[in-house]
């Protein structure tokens, strides 16, 4: 039997793209012809999320809601969706439509040889020169602390096998998460494969990781990793 999925939505005031978000994910997921779940994680939103969020947890059984009581930040709600995922296989999708979800179904099968996907931006539309400039120095940074040399692009889409977290210790809770994994499945012999997606406009809203306090948080769960990780060598 084909391995079933588990995708996250992370939503944070997202009322207005929420609903077409989990339609398209559903839809696509129902083409992949596996089994799955619609994992919605409503980061503490204060708008109407919430409620559209409950309104498609009740018509589609397939469909359900984490909520968190306050607002975490991105890297908590992937995190929340990595603890409560069900299936075999772990993928996300930002609820502001930045990807389009076909593709990224699409790359499901590749988890059946691999422990790990991730996924490049062919380009990045709609960034400013300094959010050009602070995710370049992210991305080189991250190289030169931890030996990604390989990698054009690892601050973007992952997907996951599920027991790839088996006994994997997480410290990070911000946009820092995701990074830290790779290193970790890295550094345990994870099978990683590499793919590459089209990065669409925002379909509504701002960015809610571009914030200073949000940049100042990473550098600081970066560093703090790269240390604990140097001292344990």
């Amino acid at each position: 039997m084909a391995r079933s999925v588990s995708c996250t939505i992370l939503a944070y005031n997202e009322e207005e793209s929420l609903e077409q978000a989990v339609l398209d994910v559903h839809g696509a997921l129902v083409a992949l012809g596996r089994p799955f779940e619609v994992v919605v994680v409503d980061d503490g939103s204060t708008d109407r999320t919430p409620a559209i969020a409950a309104e498609l947890e009740a018509r589609l059984p397939e469909v359900r809601v984490i909520r968190h009581g306050r607002n975490l930040g991105p890297g908590s709600a992937i995190l929340t969706g990595i603890r409560n995922a069900r299936c075999d296989n772990i993928c996300f999708h930002p609820a502001d439509q930045q990807v389009d979800f076909r593709q990224v179904a699409a790359m499901v099968p590749l988890l059946d040889d691999a422990d790990i996907v991730v996924v490049s931006r062919s380009h990045r539309p709609g960034y400013t020169r300094m959010r050009l400039l602070s995710s370049q120095v992210y991305i080189t940074l991250a190289r030169l602390l931890f030996g990604l040399d390989g990698f054009q692009d690892f601050n973007f889409i992952y997907l996951f096998r599920r027991e790839l977290f088996d006994g994997m210790p997480i410290d990070s809770d911000g946009v820092f998460l995701c990074t830290e994994i790779l290193v970790r499945a890295i550094r345990n012999g994870a099978r990683v494969a590499h793919a590459e997606a089209e990065c669409l406009p925002r379909a509504s809203g701002t960015s809610k990781v571009y914030k200073p306090r949000v940049i100042a948080k990473t550098l600081r769960e970066m560093l703090g990793f790269w240390m604990r990780t140097r001292r344990a060598a």
